[in-house]
């Protein structure tokens, strides 16, 4: 894999990738097959976006920091990332937040990120009593999905139109397969999300499935239209081969896991049958693509949006 050596801001000249690979805690045997490609997805969305050198950012639902470092290089250290999460710190594996965050401090981007365990309204309503902070934007990258309805969405938008942040950067996957091998991958998300509405409403558990409600693009943007802001730019792009996202979600849903969660569910056979359709149809697709020699399951397509405040 070729990687262009290219001048970071704020940096000696050197790969992109190089540094952030060195700034985040990572299994070595994955660095390939897994660190790389979201990386390197996640500087895609950074170039799309044309995030500007300089902003001060809120990277909602931030995880273990991969969208906060590709941020951090691209605000330069002019620039500062606040990466905000609901999960607990001792949550992750092989690594808990807490020590994927720590390592990432004591990194070279480490003065350009902060992070705090919060969600988004009582962090923004603790930013009252520092008036001297200022927030420029706040990105949503791949977290929507995490959200347990459009309800929730709805509010965030409202929220951060409260708090005047001015700007959205925000990438989802779009359910929308451009070629046959990103079936499985749509077909998967939609079983994930269709459980997860029929299954009895409980505390949120960020041990979780990735995907609960599965927002699709409209109800985003509706949700966004609504809280006042409007779409600068838009896209999408298919990511590349070895982005293997969408055969992670095929994985858990042809796994052992997700069939019990369903039947320690006592759903109505109505709707179980409708969720176990899903997983045979991504079984029958998944097996249709490997009797033509193509065993590779895609992600699907990913669209992306720059929402401004209406002020």
């Amino acid at each position: 894999m070729q990687i262009t050596t290219v001048e970071a801001p704020g940096l000696p000249s050197t790969s992109k990738m190089d540094v952030l690979l060195s700034c985040f805690l990572q299994n070595p045997d994955l660095i390939s097959k897994f660190h790389i490609p979201r990386f390197q997805h996640r500087l895609a969305l950074m170039n799309e976006w044309h995030v500007r050198p300089n902003e001060r950012i809120l990277d909602i639902g931030c995880g273990q920091g991969e969208s906060c470092l590709a941020l951090a290089l691209a605000v330069g250290k002019g620039g500062h990332v606040t990466g905000i999460d609901t999960a607990p710190p001792d949550y992750g594996s092989p690594f808990t937040m807490r020590e994927a965050h720590d390592y990432i401090r004591q990194s070279v981007l480490g003065s350009r990120v902060t992070f705090q365990s919060a969600d988004t309204p009582t962090f923004l309503h603790s930013l009252s009593d520092q008036p001297s902070t200022v927030l420029d934007s706040a990105v949503l990258c791949h977290s929507l999905w995490y959200f347990p309805n459009d309800k929730l969405a709805q509010s965030l938008f409202a929220t951060l139109a409260e708090a005047k942040i001015s700007r959205i950067y925000l990438a989802e996957y779009s359910y929308t397969p451009c070629q046959e091998s990103q079936i499985p991958h749509v077909l998967a998300a939609k079983a994930q999300a269709l459980f997860y509405r029929y299954k009895a409403p409980k505390e949120p558990d960020p041990k979780e499935q990735n995907v609960r409600a599965g927002l699709d693009q409209e109800s985003i943007l509706r949700a966004a239209y609504d809280a006042g802001f409007d779409v600068a730019r838009k896209g999408h792009f298919t990511p590349p081969e070895d982005m293997l996202e969408g055969q992670f979600e095929v994985d858990h849903v042809l796994g052992k896991v997700f069939p019990v969660r369903i039947a320690a569910e006592n759903l109505e056979d109505s709707q179980e049958a409708e969720i176990r359709a899903y997983i045979e149809q991504v079984r029958s697709e998944t097996a249709r693509l490997k009797s033509r020699g193509n065993p590779t399951i895609r992600s699907m397509d990913v669209w992306w949006v720059v929402l401004e405040l209406n002020e």
